[in-house]
């Protein structure tokens, strides 16, 4: 991991996830720090939303941004999921803000004394309260430095940076399980007619499927609840 250099600019942080709907695969949650050099690069390499950049454009600025920014990356894994799914007192909302937090600690332990703001895309309707729990479990020095936007993917370059190495890991697991597997799934989201021929045909309790949601069905062709 790319570890960034001290300069006199303040640094940003951007949070995103990729794979928080699908109904087949990991969800992975991203974050990058940059700072002001960083942040032109992203604008002049037109660093985006990952959703509009073509699969293998947004794998090669993925390694770009790896080796010239600080980031990590948090993987749950569909049975991880779904447990926290089950548990009402968790949800899976919150298993995506510990991920996160536990991202903003491992920043915070490498830099310190750094004067950085952090975005990170709300996937709650309610964004001032996603912010306020995210604040509470990543213990950030200062809530005024940290925001949750929705669409923040779009609207800010270093969440854009975040967006594509979420997405581009994602997609690098999927297609490991569909190599395993000997399947081609489709996307793993339930729109996708390829995603939901397999569930028709998965084995029961498959480890890459979540068996939470709604168009997951089980062995007795039941469907199980929504989250």
């Amino acid at each position: 991991m790319s570890v960034l250099q001290k300069t006199k600019f303040t640094l940003s942080v951007g949070i995103d996830e990729a794979g928080r709907g699908c109904v087949i695969g990991p969800m992975v949650v991203a974050v990058v720090a940059a700072d002001e050099t960083d942040r032109r690069w992203f604008w002049k390499n037109n660093v985006r939303d990952s959703k509009l950049v073509p699969a293998k454009q947004r794998d090669t600025l993925a390694q770009k941004i790896k080796k010239r920014c600080w980031f990590q990356l948090k993987i749950a894994q569909p049975s991880e999921i779904d447990r926290a799914v089950i548990d009402r007192s968790r949800t899976l909302t919150g298993l995506e803000l510990e991920q996160m937090s536990e991202c903003l600690k491992d920043f915070c332990c490498e830099f310190p004394e750094r004067e950085v703001c952090a975005i990170v895309d709300a996937p709650s309707v309610n964004a001032q309260g996603y912010l306020e729990k995210l604040f509470m479990l990543s213990g950030w020095p200062d809530m005024n430095s940290l925001l949750a936007k929705h669409h923040a993917d779009k609207r800010d370059r270093t969440v854009a940076a975040a967006s594509i190495l979420a997405k581009s890991e994602r997609e690098r697991l999927l297609a490991r399980i569909k190599k395993d597997l000997g399947v081609d799934f489709g996307t793993g989201y339930c729109h996708d007619e390829r995603t939901l021929a397999h569930l028709r045909t998965a084995k029961p309790a498959a480890p890459h499927i979540r068996w939470t949601w709604k168009t997951a069905i089980n062995r007795k062709n039941k469907i199980c609840p929504p989250v």
